[in-house]
């Protein structure tokens, strides 16, 4: 079983990561599940200090990413990524002044892994009722072979975004090495809602394809159900690969970057759209 994203990697190196993900899979509100996982990661890493001692910005960073970790099992465990062309063309497209007035998310919480020019990842949190995204952003070597996470805290950048808010304000202050995969991330948002992508769920390489056939067994839910918890429990990750069919390959350099326009809908044009114009 491969260890390529980070949020495998994450519930690898941390002991408490099982723990974290059984709390957030109780019943009853995230709320009680946050206070209770603050907790043990409190208690766990004064454990740790007892033997290496106590590290400047270890127990913040490790509080946000066992939150972020427990969103992601709460809402199943889901991992969402670009293609590789696409992901190229993303790193080539302006961020829009907004994003759109609805998102088409794979989940309410999952992780966005993003390669190529802008690699990295992001715990992603949608908070439908707010119209917020809760993001931890982190980097594309995160919790991998040799980190001393107990020693030195992960790079990791949080934010909050609302939207269809003017997104500028919301950015002032990002870190400059932070911002190509925050944008790019973005852009994925903005990406998702257009009529030409293609959300296709998979499971990894490697998977049992007994179960991988009755996880997508194409008319009953029970069976779904079931082979997707088996596979889950044995440690597959579900993945969503986002794609444009017959997106122009983007080879050497970039003559014209990507945009956005907005598209008024309706005969009041209150809402509106965003159409993407694919980098050149």
């Amino acid at each position: 079983m491969s260890m390529q994203y980070g949020v495998q990697r994450y519930a690898l190196t941390r002991p408490w990561a099982k723990r974290v993900g059984q709390l957030f899979s109780q019943p009853g509100s995230a709320a009680l599940a946050e206070d209770a996982v603050g907790e043990l990661v409190g208690r766990e890493l004064a454990r740790v200090a007892q033997v290496y001692g106590e590290a400047d910005g270890v127990p913040e960073a490790e509080r946000v990413l066992a939150l972020a970790y427990g969103s992601h099992v709460r809402h199943g465990r889901l991992i969402a990524e670009f293609d590789a062309g696409l992901a190229r063309a993303l790193a080539h497209t302006r961020l829009p002044s907004h994003l759109p007035d609805t998102l088409i998310l794979p989940a309410e919480a999952f992780f966005l892994q993003v390669s190529g020019e802008a690699s990295g990842g992001a715990f992603i949190r949608h908070r439908p009722a707010d119209r917020q995204l809760d993001l931890v952003l982190v980097e594309a070597a995160f919790s991998g072979q040799g980190t001393n996470w107990w020693q030195i805290p992960e790079p990791l950048w949080a934010l909050t975004v609302s939207y269809p808010g003017e997104l500028a304000p919301q950015l002032d202050g990002v870190p400059a090495p932070w911002r190509p995969l925050l944008e790019s991330v973005l852009n994925g948002f903005a990406m998702m809602t257009q009529p030409k992508v293609t959300l296709e769920a998979v499971w990894e390489a490697g998977s049992t394809a007994e179960w991988v056939a009755a996880a997508t067994h194409p008319t009953c839910p029970k069976t779904r159900q079931k082979g997707r918890g088996v596979l889950l429990k044995a440690g597959f990750i579900e993945v969503t690969r986002c794609q444009v069919p017959e997106l122009p390959r983007l080879d050497g350099v970039v003559n014209s970057a990507g945009y956005w326009r907005r598209q008024a809908l309706g005969d009041d044009k209150s809402r509106s759209r965003l159409v993407w114009v694919a980098p050149r």
